[in-house]
């Protein structure tokens, strides 16, 4: 048996010999809405014609309109206008679908207790729902960089669709309160995102997919679609000398925060990941150090 008091321990005793870079403070409006001292409950309305039409479009992106309520020990409010979609990659064929709520798509600008998008995730793979709440507890215990999680009970139109993980989504939001410079580049990394060298040239890997779906996906800056910084990356894992690579990386990389994730991910058993199949992974380039940070994501098949 797995004690959560045995992992905790575990990672408490590992940040005492792995230094890592200094956390911002942790958002007290948002953190509200991730307190897991009391067992959330979210309500989700919609026009019944357009959640058939969202369940018989399982992979579009398109958000409809609903109504949202969150209560848990801090909150009990309920947002009208949100948007509502499916949300994941192989989840979205899954029975216990996984959702997200959208809370600037049609208010631009607005924000729910310090957040513009919820992470509703129904944890097909894990009959324990507990998994990627460990996990995520277990990465803000060593100081990592990662999103919040906390348990939920979701109802859509008064049906209960089951108990979920409410996991932070890693966007502009999420740069502006971990890092205190921001403005950088942050890619999601999906399958066969496994860094290889294809080439000098960015757009070699801008334009890297699997079956439609971005390799690298460019997730801040949209605008001005800039794959140099990426390319150049790369190219340095790749082609530097073996004798300059430690020195190297050093400057490139937040190397303390990668051996954090690759010591998790071997606690975890964690198989979907960037080591076993080149996937499931956040790069943020860091404007200020010069050094890309890579972020933990997807964490509901270790264990």
């Amino acid at each position: 048996m797995i004690r959560v008091g045995k992992i905790m321990g575990w990672a408490a005793l590992m940040s005492t010999w792995i230094t890592g870079q200094t956390l911002l403070p942790v958002d007290s409006i948002s953190q509200k809405l991730y307190d897991d001292t009391e067992l959330a409950v979210v309500h989700i309305t919609i026009d019944t014609t357009a959640l058939n039409w969202v369940y018989n479009n399982v992979q579009s992106d398109s958000l409809h309109l609903a109504q949202f309520h969150f209560q848990n020990r801090w909150i009990d409010e309920t947002v009208d206008s949100v948007g509502f979609r499916i949300r994941g990659n192989t989840s979205r064929v899954a029975a216990k679908k996984s959702f997200k709520i959208s809370f600037n798509t049609f208010v631009p600008g607005r924000e729910f207790y310090g957040v513009d998008k919820l992470n509703l995730n129904g944890e097909h793979n894990d009959p324990s729902i507990i998994r990627s709440k460990l996990s995520w507890d277990a990465f803000k215990e060593i100081g990592m960089i990662a999103s919040r999680a906390a348990h939920a009970k979701v109802y859509i139109n008064d049906v209960y669709y089951g108990l979920y993980i409410s996991v932070e989504h890693v966007d502009d939001e999420f740069l502006r309160k971990n890092f205190a410079d921001d403005t950088g580049n942050l890619w999601k990394c999906l399958y066969p995102a496994d860094l290889n060298y294809l080439g000098a040239d960015p757009t070699l890997y801008q334009n890297l997919t699997d079956n439609g779906r971005p390799a690298y996906e460019l997730k801040s800056n949209e605008d001005q679609a800039d794959f140099s910084e990426l390319a150049r990356f790369i190219n340095a894992l790749n082609n530097t000398a073996s004798s300059n690579l430690p020195d190297s990386l050093e400057h490139l990389l937040d190397v303390t925060g990668v051996l954090k994730y690759v010591a998790m991910d071997i606690l975890f058993g964690n198989w979907d990941d960037y080591w076993s199949l080149m996937n499931n992974y956040y790069l943020y380039h860091n404007p200020s150090h010069d050094r890309f940070t890579l972020i933990p994501y997807d964490y509901d098949n270790n264990f």
